[in-house]
């Protein structure tokens, strides 16, 4: 029996093509929900109420957490995907017990996190820039 971590790169593989398929997945939804509520809430607008005001605002910023969610569920999907694509394809056969493997897996990670935080950054200016706030 060899010693050290071995790994399944076929279903590492696997993994990252369901990951790419699931990123689609919450595109689709985050536009969507765009499609639905870019409006604002449009509830008890005729309604002069605090109770219903309280219940506008409530639900307006769950739907904008909601299609946040769903904006960093998509860079998720994508930098897992892409870090299960580079262990498969740079590390089958290795011996995933060893250091330097360990340092290399590490760097493809903290890559991954570091597109992930700049793309969010991009989308969250984006989204300042759209509502005029930027």
């Amino acid at each position: 029996m060899p010693e050290g971590i071995q790994i399944d790169t076929d279903g590492v593989g696997e993994f990252a093509k369901t990951m790419h398929a699931d990123t689609k997945g919450y595109i689709s939804a985050a536009n969507r929900g765009i499609d639905l509520h870019g409006h604002g809430v449009v509830f008890g607008t005729k309604i002069d109420s605090d109770i219903v005001r309280a219940a506008k605002e409530r639900y307006g910023l769950a739907l904008e957490n909601t299609e946040a969610n769903l904006r960093v569920y998509r860079f998720m999907a994508e930098a897992f995907a892409e870090v299960a694509e580079a262990v498969a394809r740079d590390f089958a056969g290795a011996d995933l017990s060893s250091a330097t493997v360990q340092k290399q897996i590490d760097g493809i990670l903290q890559d991954a996190m570091t597109g992930i935080a700049k793309m969010q950054a991009e989308a969250d200016l984006g989204k300042r820039q759209s509502e005029g706030v930027a």
